[in-house]
């Protein structure tokens, strides 16, 4: 299967994304909206407000506080429980509709800049239910046939044919990032206001807007709640070439791993070791993410805490590990790969730095890649040292990897109709260099039962910190977006 027994369905799929998490977290600069309709017409007008980041300056991702414009012409239940049940996520062929109205738009990420591939778009006159805050199994399931909906393009462009009317829904969402807003269809031609169609950056589940509630280790080489707030869940403060989650913004949890996030303002909820003791504190989160750092907790590693893992991603959640981090991969979930120098102790994997020219094997991160907008493509003009850009594609180059993947291992499961499926990794990326020499695996991912693990040979930020994304960290922006989507219900192996 490789992640793509979904694509057996012959009709359009959709996730069931439920889930249970740490509650409703929101930064300072996080608002809360209402639930007025937004009226959509040829005579509505568009507005949007760009922050630009310059050094000394703090970044914030875009506001969520306007939804409608002043042509809104009808007033939703303010007081409407959205409740707790099924969202939807696309997981094959678009459905349109063929009535009276085309509405268009652009599918960012949090940021508000960052376009998203293969969001799922679509009009309902059902108001979809609130994703619990719960570890869930992202089940492929038929889309509703009354609703009409698209996926958006590499560019997140969109357009949707739909019939005109009151009293429906505008959801966006990619994998367990969810906006849904009421809206008012007039008939003929629209452009969406950004504000509408950008994914949110906070959980505000009474306003119909929903993150993945994630857990950060904290690490002592790799800076992910950095990256993370480039992304949008976290303001950033730029200074001295240096970009800068702001403590108190980021809408995600820290796990000290080597590193207390004290020590940079953040808070810290215990540690890796505390975390995984405990199963009630896994299902609080959809995706953990555990980045290139010191071994300072893998003597956690028991076999009760090992079954405490594979549990949570058995039931739906997602696993995140990078380079010398590999224990927390290679321990935990060992029939998936095979890591170059790997003999059983504690570092054995932990190889000198290399950097790769990696080959993108996958279309789909290829195609967006090249279709992201000129300010991604090269953060050199930001910073004061040399960074990857992406004018080689299809080729980019990886910096750190500190592991090496000798290969990846077929992982076959039932498939409940007689036969047997392989669930192990897909490779996204592979490239020369460390341990193997050769070509090897740079990125892969694989199914464990209904949840998703990842793993990179490389640190997912380069070594020190930079003003914007980097090549690497853009493909783990699409890398987790594309596991946050729904899959075939299969057993886990063994």
């Amino acid at each position: 299967m490789n992640e793509n027994a979904g694509q057996r369905h012959a009709r359009a799929l959709i996730a069931a994304m439920l889930m249970l998490g740490c509650g409703t977290q929101s930064g300072p600069q996080a608002q809360s909206e209402g639930t007025e309709a937004t009226s959509i017409s040829p005579t509505a007008t568009t507005s949007d407000e760009e922050t630009t980041a310059g050094s000394g300056t703090t970044t914030t991702a875009m506001g969520d506080s306007t939804l409608a414009d002043s042509s809104a012409s009808l007033t939703l239940d303010s007081g409407d429980d959205r409740g707790d049940g099924p969202k939807f996520d696309l997981g094959g062929e678009e459905t349109e509709g063929a009535g009276d109205a085309t509405i268009q738009g652009v599918v960012y990420g949090p940021d508000g800049e960052l376009p998203v591939s293969g969001a799922l778009v679509y009009i309902t006159e059902n108001e979809p239910a609130g994703i619990p805050q719960q570890v869930y199994c992202a089940e492929c399931e038929e889309l509703d046939p009354s609703a009409d909906g698209t996926l958006s393009n590499p560019d997140g462009s969109f357009t949707l044919n739909t019939n005109s009317g009151p009293g429906k829904f505008l959801v966006v969402q990619k994998g367990q990032f969810l906006r849904i807003t009421p809206i008012i269809v007039g008939p003929g031609g629209v452009m969406l206001q950004p504000n509408i169609t950008t994914l949110p950056d906070h959980n505000d589940p009474a306003a119909g807007l929903y993150i993945p509630l994630i857990a950060v280790a904290d690490a002592n080489f790799d800076r992910l709640e950095d990256a993370l707030g480039k992304f949008g869940l976290g303001d950033t403060l730029i200074a001295n070439f240096e970009e800068r989650v702001v403590p108190g913004t980021e809408n995600f949890d820290l796990w000290e791993n080597g590193r207390d996030p004290g020590a940079d303002g953040l808070t810290s909820q215990g540690t890796l070791e505390e975390l995984i003791s405990d199963p009630a504190a896994l299902a609080q989160y959809h995706v953990i993410f555990v980045p290139c750092s010191s071994d300072t907790f893998v003597s956690a590693l028991t076999p009760a805490n090992v079954q405490n893992i594979r549990d949570w991603v058995a039931a739906g959640g997602r696993w995140y590990v990078s380079d010398w981090a590999n224990e927390w991969m290679q321990q935990v979930f060992p029939e998936y790969q095979e890591l170059a120098g790997w003999n059983g102790s504690t570092g054995s994997a932990d190889n000198g730095s290399y950097d790769s020219l990696a080959g993108i094997l996958d279309d789909g991160l290829l195609a967006w890649l090249e279709a992201l907008p000129a300010q991604f493509l090269d953060i050199n003009p930001l910073n004061d040292e040399a960074h990857p850009d992406l004018f080689s594609l299809p080729q980019v180059l990886t910096t750190d990897n500190w592991s090496g993947i000798q290969s990846t291992l077929p992982v076959l499961v039932d498939d409940g109709q007689g036969g047997m499926i392989d669930v192990g990794h897909k490779v996204w990326l592979e490239g020369p260099g460390g341990e193997p020499a050769a070509v090897h695996p740079l990125t892969v991912t694989g199914q464990f039962g209904c949840g998703k693990l990842q793993f990179t040979s490389y640190h997912t930020a380069e070594f020190f910190n930079y003003v914007g994304l980097s090549p690497q960290e853009l493909v783990l922006v699409y890398t987790i977006l594309e596991i946050g989507v729904c899959q075939e219900a299969l057993p886990p192996p063994g």
